[in-house]
C-alpha cells in the first residue's frame, strides 16, 4: 500500500498492485474468490467497506484498454574488418520526474499531498519499512524486532502487562549533514509528536507509554498496558509526554473499560527520527514554518539542491555514503511540477521526463514502457442500513448476491478495471489475501432469501403484505432508488446494476447528482447536506479509497450525526452492532496483532461480522499506467512512493 516505506503521522500512501496485463480474463477470478456463498462479504468471504466518503479525484478512469509494453530491439552488429572502437563509458544521468502538483510541505511529519510524500520517498528512510508485498521490512534499522526473533516480547502479567519492542539501528546511518543517526533522534520524534503543540493525532503512536535509548543506537518501545490504557481514558495516566492532553480531546475514550494491554498489528512503524541536532531548538508549532521544512535533511541517498517555487525540486545525491546495498549512480532526480495527468504524460512522450506517477492509459502509450497497476480504490455500492428496504439483513444479502460484478468487468466500456481491490495492502491488511473480500454472485440463493423474509417475486417486482401503524394492510413493493454521480462510466455501470437487480425482483430508480468530489451535493459536508454522511438515501453507488482500517468506518461512534460530523469518513451504513466494535478494538489493538497467525485471525473475525451484515458490494478497482523511460532498478508495484527506493535507481 510496496517498498521500504517510511510511516508518516497521519499521512495515508497512496498504492495499489500489479497485475496481468489481460484484463478481461481477471473478471472470471471474481466468480471464483468467494470462500463462503453467502452474501456477506469480508475476509469470511465478501467484499469490504470505505474509508472515505470523498470521491478521490485522483481515481483516473480511462476508456482505453491497457496497451502491450513496447521493447526495442537490439540493434544489429556491422561486419568489419577493422577493429572497433573502444567504447567511452557513458556518464550516468540525471533523472527528470513529471509531478502532478507541488508539494505543501517536505516536513515528514506534516506532509499529506501525494506529491510531497513522492519527493520524500526519496529523502527519507527511516528505520522499517515495507517491501513490495507491504510486509514490514528494515531499513535504516538491522531487522523487524518480532516476538518469533526475540526483538519484541511481553513483559509483566494482568492489568500491567504490556508489549515492548526493541528497534537496533543499523551501524553507519546517518544524516545526510554527515552527523550519525541516533535514539535520541527517535525520542525526540516522538516527544514532538506527542505535543499538543504540533497538533498532530497518531493513533499508533499515543498508544505507546515510555520510549528509551539505553544506547546511541537502541531504541526500546512500551506499550501501553490495559492498566494504562484506562487511565488515559480517565485522563489520568501521566508520563513522559502530557497524555491528558490528548484524553481530553478524547482520543483514548474507546480504552475506558480496556481489558487487555495496547498493540497494533503496525507496532514496526513506531519507530520515526527526526534530526534533534537541527530542530532542538525549534519549537514543534514553529517546525511547520521553519526553513527545515523547506529543505530537510533526511536519511536517504539523496538531499535537496534547489525548490524553485512553481516550477521544480532537484534532488543530488548525498556525497555521505549511503549504507544500504546496491547503490545506482544517478547524480540528481528533478521534479517537475505539472498541473495534472495530461501534462505528466505529454512530458513522458515528448522524453522530457523519464518517470512519472501512474497515469490513466488513454493518456500513455509506446515507446515507454508501462506496467500496470491497481489503483487503492473501489467502486461499489453502499447501503443504507437505518432505511426501507435495507433494514432487513436478508435484502442486503439477497442484493449482495444479485450483483454480478464480472458482467462490469467484461464491458468494454468501463475498461481497463478489474477485480476489486478492497483493501490497502500497505496498511494493517498487509500479507492478508484480497480474494477472500469477493461476494460470488448467486442469482437463484438471492431469490430465496427475499421468500425468506416474506416477499413474494412471482410477480416482479417481487412483493408483500405488510401492516401500517394505524393497523391497515398494505401491498409493499421492493424498489429503492440508487443514487450516484457524474463521472464516466458511472452511466455504463448503473445500467448493468439495474438490469441484474430488476431480474433478481428489484425495482431500481437510478438518481444522478451533479458535481465530482466535493463539488457534488453526494460527498458534501454533514453541514451542507451531504447525502452521505447525512445518510439521506437508500443506496449509493461511488467510489472511495480502498480500506485501511476498520475504525472509523464501521464502529458505533462512527455514525455522523450532529455532534460528530466526520467530514471525510463515517460510518455511512448506519450500522451499529456491539460485537463488531469489540473485533475492530481486538484486531487494531489487542495482543493478537503482533504476531502473523494472531494478526489474520483478528482481522478475519472483523471481516466475518461485517461480511454476514452485507453492507456493501465491491464492483471493480481502476487499472492505471506507470509509465517510464529509460530507468532501471525500479521496484515500483503501486504502494507507496515511486522512490521508495530511489538510491537503487540507474
Amino acid at each position: 500500500m510496496t517498498k521500504a516505506r517510511q510511516q508518516t503521522p497521519g499521512v495515508g500512501h497512496n498504492r495499489a498492485r500489479s497485475v496481468p496485463m489481460v484484463v478481461v480474463a481477471l473478471c472470471i477470478a471474481l466468480s471464483a474468490c468467494s470462500t463462503s456463498p453467502t452474501p456477506l462479504r469480508e475476509n469470511a468471504a465478501l467484499a469490504t467497506p470505505v474509508t472515505s466518503t470523498s470521491e478521490p479525484a485522483s481515481a483516473a478512469q480511462a476508456t482505453a484498454l491497457p496497451p502491450t509494453s513496447t521493447r526495442v530491439p537490439a540493434a544489429t552488429t556491422a561486419t568489419s574488418s577493422a577493429p572497433a572502437p573502444t567504447a567511452t563509458p557513458e556518464p550516468p544521468k540525471a533523472i527528470t520526474m513529471a509531478l502532478v502538483g507541488e508539494p505543501e510541505t517536505l516536513h515528514p511529519l506534516y506532509a499529506s499531498s501525494q506529491a510531497a510524500q513522492t519527493v520524500l520517498g526519496a529523502l527519507f528512510v527511516g528505520c522499517v519499512g515495507q517491501d513490495e508485498s507491504g510486509a514490514p521490512v528494515a531499513l535504516g534499522c538491522e531487522s523487524v524486532p518480532t516476538i518469533d526473533n526475540g526483538g519484541a516480547h511481553w513483559i509483566g502479567d494482568g492489568d500491567d502487562r504490556h508489549f515492548e519492542a526493541t528497534f537496533k539501528i543499523r551501524a553507519g546511518w546517518r544524516w545526510t549533514d554527515g552527523q550519525p543517526v541516533t535514539s535520541q533522534d527517535a525520542l525526540f520524534s516522538w516527544r514532538t509528536l506527542m505535543s499538543p503543540a504540533a497538533q498532530i493525532h497518531d493513533p499508533l503512536t499515543e498508544k505507546v507509554y515510555a520510549m528509551t535509548a539505553p544506547d546511541a543506537r537502541t531504541i526500546v518501545v512500551s506499550f501501553m498496558s490495559a492498566a494504562q490504557a484506562r487511565l488515559a481514558a480517565a485522563e489520568k495516566l501521566h508520563g513522559d509526554v502530557p497524555f491528558e492532553y490528548f484524553s481530553r480531546r478524547g482520543d483514548y475514550a474507546a480504552f475506558i473499560e480496556q481489558a487487555g494491554p495496547l498493540a497494533d498489528p503496525n507496532y514496526w512503524g513506531v519507530v520515526r527520527w527526526l534530526p534533534e541536532h537541527l530542530l532542538k531548538d525549534v519549537p514543534p508549532a514553529q517546525q511547520l514554518t521553519d526553513p527545515f521544512a523547506a529543505k530537510p535533511v533526511g536519511d536517504g541517498a539523496f538531499e535537496i539542491a534547489s525548490w524553485n517555487k512553481g516550477s521544480d525540486i532537484t534532488l543530488a545525491r548525498s556525497s555521505k555514503p549511503f549504507p544500504l546495498p546496491n547503490q545506482g549512480r544517478i547524480p540528481a532526480i528533478t521534479f517537475k511540477f505539472v498541473k495534472d495527468e495530461a501534462g505528466a504524460a505529454l512530458m513522458m512522450k515528448s522524453g522530457a521526463a523519464q518517470l512519472a506517477e501512474p497515469l490513466a492509459y488513454d493518456l500513455v502509450g509506446a515507446p515507454l514502457l508501462i506496467t500496470p497497476v491497481v489503483a487503492p480504490l473501489v467502486e461499489q455500492i453502499v447501503l443504507n442500513t437505518e432505511r426501507f428496504p435495507f433494514d432487513s439483513l436478508k435484502v442486503r444479502q439477497a442484493l449482495q448476491l444479485a450483483v454480478n460484478a464480472a458482467d462490469i468487468l467484461r464491458d468494454l466500456a468501463v475498461s481497463p478495471v478489474t477485480v476489486s481491490q478492497v483493501i490497502d495492502l500497505s496498511s494493517m491488511f498487509y500479507g492478508q489475501d484480497n480474494a477472500a473480500l469477493l461476494v460470488q454472485s448467486d442469482s437463484g440463493r438471492a431469490k430465496g432469501l427475499l421468500e425468506e423474509d416474506g416477499w413474494s417475486c412471482n410477480a416482479l417486482p417481487c412483493a408483500k403484505q405488510a401492516k401500517t401503524k394505524s393497523g391497515s394492510v398494505v401491498t409493499e413493493t421492493l424498489g429503492f432508488t440508487l443514487v450516484t454521480n457524474q463521472r464516466e462510466p458511472r452511466n455504463v455501470v448503473s445500467q448493468i446494476i439495474q438490469k441484474q437487480l430488476t431480474a433478481a425482483g428489484f425495482e431500481v430508480d437510478i438518481q444522478i447528482v451533479s458535481g465530482l468530489g466535493g463539488k457534488s451535493k453526494l460527498f458534501a459536508s454533514y453541514d451542507d447536506g451531504g447525502i452521505l454522511l447525512t445518510r439521506n438515501f437508500d443506496a449509493a453507488l461511488y467510489q472511495a479509497q480502498s480500506l485501511s482500517r476498520f475504525s472509523g468506518v464501521f464502529g458505533c461512534a462512527d455514525i455522523p450525526t450532529e455532534k460528530s460530523r466526520q467530514p471525510t469518513q463515517g460510518n455511512v451504513f448506519g450500522y451499529c452492532d456491539k460485537a463488531t466494535d469489540a473485533a475492530i478494538m481486538a484486531a487494531e489493538s489487542g495482543d493478537g496483532g503482533v504476531t502473523v497467525a494472531g494478526r489474520a485471525k483478528a482481522i478475519g473475525a472483523v471481516f466475518t461480522v461485517i461480511t454476514r451484515n452485507a453492507l456493501f458490494v465491491p464492483l471493480y478497482s481502476p487499472l492505471l499506467a506507470f509509465a517510464s523511460r529509460g530507468v532501471s532498478g525500479l521496484k515500483y508495484a503501486g504502494l507507496g512512493p515511486v522512490t521508495w527506493n530511489a538510491w537503487e535507481w540507474n
